[in-house]
Formats: C-alpha cells, structure tokens, sequence
C-alpha cells in the first residue's frame, strides 16, 4: 500500500514536470523570440486596404522581423480590390496569404465555406500564446465578439474598430463673422450639428459654390461607399435593415420601414449643397475634397481622419479640423459597428508564424504606434494615452464606438450590399421614389435571405 501511494504521488509530480514543460510561461518566461524560433527564416504575406493603419503596420513589421526572423510581406490595395483578391485566392485554396485583413462583414461568407481557421486553437497553445495578452481584459469586449468572432466563435482579432463620424472645418465654425451671420439668418448659435436640421443648415451656410466651398459632400457614387454612408443616416433616424441583435443574426427586413425612407429622402436633400459632380464620389474622392479645403462638413471614416487631420504634407486643413459624433434623430445617439480583423486562412502553412505576427500587434506598444499614425485600436487603454487624447478625432471615435449598432455578417451580406448600393443609386438618380427604392431592396433582401427573414412592412 506505501509503495503504491509513492507511486501515484511519484506520477502526480512527474505530470506537474510535465505540465511546467508545456506551460513556458508556468516554467520560465514567454517571450516571442523563443515562441518564434521554429519559423525563423519563414516569410509571411497580407493584404489589405491602402489607407493609414496598414501604413503603419507595415512600417512596423520590420521590428518584429528583426526580434523573431519571419518577414512580413504586405499587400495593399483599394478596398474593394483589396476584398476580390482574398475571396478569389480563398476560393482557389492557392494559399497565397497567410494571414488576411478584411472588413468584419465578409466574416459569415468566410466560414460558411470553411475559409478561416478558428483561433481558439492558438489561444490555448501555451507555446504561442504570450500569457500577457488577454483579449477579454485588453479589448472592447463588445466590439471584438461582434467584428471578429462569429456564431459564437472566435477567428480573429480586430485590426481596425472602425465608425463613422462628422468632420468640420474648426476654423470657419469658430470664425466670428461666420458666429455672426449665421445667428442673423438662422437664429441660433453656430456649433457642431446635433440635430439632422442643424446639419443641413450649417451645409446650406458654408455652401459658396462660387467661391470653390461646398456646404457637404455626399459619396453619391454607385459604390458600397453610398451604402456605409447612409447607414449613419438610417441608424439615426431609427431604421435598420434588419430587427436583429447581432450581425450574425437573420431576421424580419425592415430597411423600408417609415424611418428609412425619411432618412433616405432626408440624405437626398443633402445633394443640393454638395458639388454638382458628387453622385461620381466615393470615399477617397470626398477625403481629397477635405484635404483641399473645398468641404465644410461631411460624414467619413476614423480610420481615414489621420490623412485630413495631421497630415500637413497632404492636407491643407491639417489642425484646422474639428470631429463629433452624428447628430441625433429619432433613433438617439448611434454609429455603426464596422472593422476589419485579423484572419487566418485554412490552408495557410504558415498558420503559427501569422499567429505570433498578429499577436505583437495586439499588444500595446504595436496599438498605440498604430493608433498615433492613423490607426483605429479596439483598445481601451489606447485611448486613454496622454498623446492619444491630444488627437483632435480621438474622442469622437471612442464615443461613437460606444453608441454603434452592428451590421449583417451573414454569408449573404456582401449581396445585401450590393442590392442596397444598387436601389440607393437608383434613387440619388432620379429613377424612383425612395419608397419605392427601399420597397425593392427588402423584397430583394428577403428573397435571399429566406425564411429567416420575413417581410415586416408590405410591398407592393
């Protein structure tokens, strides 16, 4: 009986060696350079979209491959092309990138068709996991479960928290000749907007077409760009397109509810103060349209805030910007939840290097050097850094994140998009009602969604 209680309790200890010798952090330190050290020499490739945060990834990644031996090869391209090439590659099973950097949307196509490698498996790899990043604890844990996980799994982790808010020109608002004339005609003090009537006020003060100022800039064109953009507008006024909870939810279709077509015919009206030209704009052409001076307001993206804001080598307004959240309509404080993540492809052989990669950049000192050259963190203690509130767009984006309503991330949501970017345009061109518009686009949606997604307000 002593011999065999020596024995079990000789096992028992033997486990613990066991255990400790699979636990580096249990037995020693973690650090990357040993976690990295089975795939020195490797090269790693991404892709995304062209704009501030994957600039400053890229011009990071020396510093990890110099700590670890794996090279990063980054891609990057316009948003659109930057989604076609991973779907395309993800469809062939080429195996082209090893980790890919896509908006949170694509997510339920993703794996639906068994694209992406769940996370988790790394999360609990003690050989890989730094025992210092704790996703729950370091991120939005809202944000992350909606932008990067889906049908309650993890797969990724946010590269951008992106949202939407409003941009003005700081010095005109504050210029008091403009205070002076502008409470003359309208009989209120000039501020930022917060009320849709007060916005469409300041774009009908600010618009001197003749002087090369435009009131706003709508992106007008027949792009996903006019899609993102009236979502604020719809969300605000309290529509939605679907009644769900979360973007992987499938539900009743409400986008042509009364609120969606107030809201729609509300963004029409905007077109009056915009340039004549701005049903050809998307995204990129009303940022340029800022950085020249020639826009008083719009509604744009955090993400793309750095280039209009601190650039001073692009920008010609650069410390002369101001940025708030949306006005308010019926539908309260909003945003819109939207970002892109992290994704490992299943049929990367590189899975654990990309995984380390993805890792660094989470922690951080990675977050805050992003966020300070035109990153977007999904990390509290980021925005609370002394030179992140010095920002002039740092607080509206963190107060937006708060209020932001999520997005469909079914596997059909890509063709949502594309049935709402066409009625949309059809409307903005004078070629139906916005009723009518809207009417189309839930029948539509309904049709591909299914069953799960019954009609809530009839069409004709």
């Amino acid at each position: 009986m002593a011999c065999e209680t020596q024995w079990k309790g000789l096992v028992r200890a033997l486990g613990i060696v066991a255990v400790l010798w699979q636990v580096p952090h249990l037995a020693g330190a973690w650090t990357l350079e040993e976690a990295a050290k089975p795939y020195r020499g490797m090269t790693i490739r991404t892709i995304g979209e062209a704009l501030p945060p994957l600039e400053a990834m890229k011009a990071m990644a020396p510093e990890f491959t110099k700590r670890t031996g794996i090279k990063v090869d980054v891609e990057m391209y316009e948003h659109s092309e930057a989604v076609n090439k991973v779907m395309l590659d993800l469809n062939a099973r080429r195996a082209r990138y090893d980790f890919i950097l896509q908006p949170h949307r694509e997510l339920g196509k993703f794996v639906a068709n068994g694209h992406l490698q769940p996370v988790d498996r790394f999360l609990a790899d003690a050989r890989l996991r730094d025992p210092s990043f704790e996703p729950d604890r370091v991120l939005y844990p809202a944000l992350w479960r909606e932008i990067s996980w889906y049908k309650g799994k993890v797969y990724g982790f946010p590269f951008t928290a992106l949202t939407m808010y409003a941009w003005y020109r700081a010095d005109l608002l504050n210029d008091p000749k403009e205070k002076a004339g502008f409470k003359a005609k309208y009989g209120y003090d000039l501020h930022a907007a917060k009320t849709w009537k007060e916005y469409r006020d300041l774009a009908e003060w600010f618009h001197r077409p003749d002087k090369g100022l435009y009131g706003t800039a709508i992106q007008g064109k027949r792009h996903e760009a006019l899609w993102y953009e009236w979502l604020n507008f719809l969300y605000s006024f309290g529509g939605d397109v679907l009644d769900v909870k979360s973007g992987s939810d499938c539900g009743p279709v409400i986008v042509n509810s009364p609120a969606a077509v107030e809201s729609l015919e509300y963004y029409k009206s905007l077109m009056k103060f915009s340039p004549p030209d701005t049903l050809n704009y998307f995204w990129d052409d009303v940022m340029a349209l800022m950085q020249q001076g020639k826009v008083f307001e719009l509604i744009m993206w955090n993400d793309a805030t750095y280039a209009v804001a601190e650039d001073k080598e692009q920008s010609t307004v650069a410390g002369r910007m101001a940025f708030d959240v949306l006005p308010q309509g019926k539908g309260g404080a909003t945003g819109q939840v939207e970002g892109w993540s992290y994704l490992i492809p299943a049929y990367s052989k590189k899975q654990q290097a990309a995984y380390l990669f993805i890792q660094w950049m989470m922690a951080y000192d990675q977050q805050l050097k992003q966020h300070l050259n035109g990153g977007a963190s999904a990390r509290p203690d980021v925005y609370a850094a002394a030179d992140v509130r010095k920002l002039a767009y740092s607080k509206a984006s963190m107060e937006t994140n708060e209020v932001a309503r999520p997005k469909a991330t079914l596997p059909q949501s890509a063709e949502m998009t594309d049935i709402m970017v066409r009625e949309l345009s059809t409307y903005l061109a004078g070629q139906k009602s916005a009723k009518a518009a809207l009417d189309t686009s839930a029948k539509d949606i309904a049709k591909l969604l299914g069953a799960c997604a019954p009609l809530k307000y009839p069409v004709p």
